[in-house]
């Protein structure tokens, strides 16, 4: 008892000083917080770069079963709109939130302990057969996929209880900017610990991955939800009201025409951002000779991309720059980088397939803060957490299809022509082709159909409505 008091009197006297700054108190908060995103990034760098790559490439696993895998928690993404109207219904009838927190954190942690096994499962070294391995994988990847949607769901939502309004935009900002860094910096580590790669070997990172992910998880949310008596949160006053349903969201959204032409345009480049999700690293692996250690970096370079354009997208924006021109400049980025990366199988350059690489993830970046602003800026005040949320659920589905989409035409061109390379450059040629048709049809709205706003809103406005990390990988 006593030595358990002398460990916790140097917390205690750092807390009872932090009260005299409450402004950094709070942002020591919101890093607590962050820790969650983090671990999220960490579990996703391995699961949708690595191991991918090694099914494809080492494995030779069909593109196409690898890309449905891989796409499932985007098609689940609707249960996000479920679980958080019922988990809103609970908060305003003054329950807690934190057991739908649980069971989504549970099956994510189950989901990544166990989809490392699919390297065995689907390596046909055992007595399964293919179709079975397959069914099993799919139930795997089918509880991670409802797991980190509830479990991201009820997170921003319980960010968005505890953080005042004011201050929620750029709260939820750092967090998004956290799930990213959770990326490079897992990437950059897995890519030094699978030097001497073997499949055991990627088996215990990535089930390690897993127990950081939960253990962040914990250390991030535990004690943040307290209630009073009377079912309010103690440390805000703000009551809870419960959001619109799906259906209604679907009805206010089909009732604006410039907002339909704005999500088939957004549809259409994810489409083209997408395809290279599931086959990045096996190209670079089956094209270029690169080990499993190198093709696990390109995730922190991709990451790194990212920030870049996000924080450039961010600043030109606020100074006054168009949310259309944002989108515009992500898809130019993402065509220059599709190229490069079509170019580098022809020339066997690493060097130039790097810089492809950085160009996609930059142009993704800008693509999504230019589209949440200009999202935000079409919409009327009153439902724009709404629109936000459907627009995430859209883009998820983009992913989901253009992931399986990229696996299947790289297979049908390998098998048509024999040539392996041919069967990725055919893919990014299809990206390059969509990221081009978003731009001539943004060209066409902007300048015939009025698609413009006068007055672009804060990017980072209701990201607690928004499925990010979908958005993103």
């Amino acid at each position: 008892m006593a030595a358990g008091k002398r460990l916790l009197a140097p917390l205690l006297i750092l807390s009872r000083k932090l009260e005299n700054y409450p402004r950094l108190r709070r942002w020591l908060g919101v890093l607590r917080l962050g820790l969650f995103q983090f671990g999220m990034g960490v579990s996703l760098a391995p699961l949708t770069g690595t191991l991918n790559r090694v099914l494809i490439n080492e494995l030779a696993v069909p593109a196409v079963a690898v890309g449905f895998l891989i796409a499932i928690h985007y098609f689940v993404s609707p249960t996000r709109a479920l679980i958080g109207f019922e988990s809103d219904k609970a908060r305003a009838a003054g329950h807690w939130r934190t057991p739908f927190l649980v069971l989504g954190a549970m099956l994510t942690y189950g989901g990544l302990a166990t989809a490392p096994f699919s390297l065995i499962l689907l390596s046909g070294e055992g007595s399964i057969s293919f179709p079975v391995a397959m069914f099993i994988c799919t139930l795997i990847f089918l509880a991670y996929g409802i797991g980190v949607n509830i479990v991201e769901t009820i997170y921003l939502a319980t960010v968005s209880d505890l953080t005042p309004a004011h201050e929620r935009g750029r709260v939820l900002g750092v967090l998004w900017i956290m799930l990213v860094l959770g990326t490079i910096v897992s990437s950059i580590i897995m890519g030094q610990l699978l030097i001497n790669y073997s499949h055991k070997l990627l088996i215990q990172v990535m089930q390690g991955s897993a127990v950081i992910f939960i253990a962040l998880a914990f250390v991030a949310m535990y004690g943040q939800e307290r209630l009073k008596p009377n079912g309010e949160l103690e440390d805000v006053s703000e009551p809870i009201r419960v959001r619109e349903t799906l259906g209604q969201s679907l009805r206010l959204l089909a009732a604006q025409a410039p907002l339909r032409n704005l999500f088939l345009v957004l549809f259409i480049a994810t489409l083209g951002f997408a395809t290279h999700d599931v086959l990045l690293e096996p190209y670079g692996g089956q094209v270029l000779g690169m080990t499993v250690t190198e093709t696990t970096r390109l995730t922190a370079l991709w990451g790194s991309g990212m920030l870049a354009g996000i924080f450039v997208a961010a600043l030109l924006l606020w100074r006054g720059r168009s949310p259309v021109m944002m989108i515009s400049a992500g898809c130019i980025l993402g065509v220059a980088g599709f190229l490069a990366v079509t170019l580098a199988g022809n020339s066997l350059s690493t060097t130039v397939f790097h810089s492809g690489v950085g160009l996609i993830g930059a142009g993704r970046g800008a693509f999504i803060v230019g589209a949440l602003a200009l999202v935000m800026g079409l919409v009327d005040r009153n439902h724009a957490g709404l629109f936000i949320a459907l627009w995430g659920i859209t883009q998820a589905l983009a992913q989901g299809i253009s992931t399986i989409g990229g696996g299947l035409g790289r297979d049908i061109v390998q098998y048509l022509s024999g040539n392996v390379t041919l069967g990725y450059t055919a893919v990014y040629s299809t990206s390059l082709t969509l990221l081009t048709v978003t731009i001539l049809m943004l060209i066409v709205l902007h300048f015939w159909r009025g698609l413009s706003i006068s007055e672009a809103r804060s990017p980072w406005s209701n990201l607690d409505r928004a499925n990010v990390d979908q958005i993103m990988f």
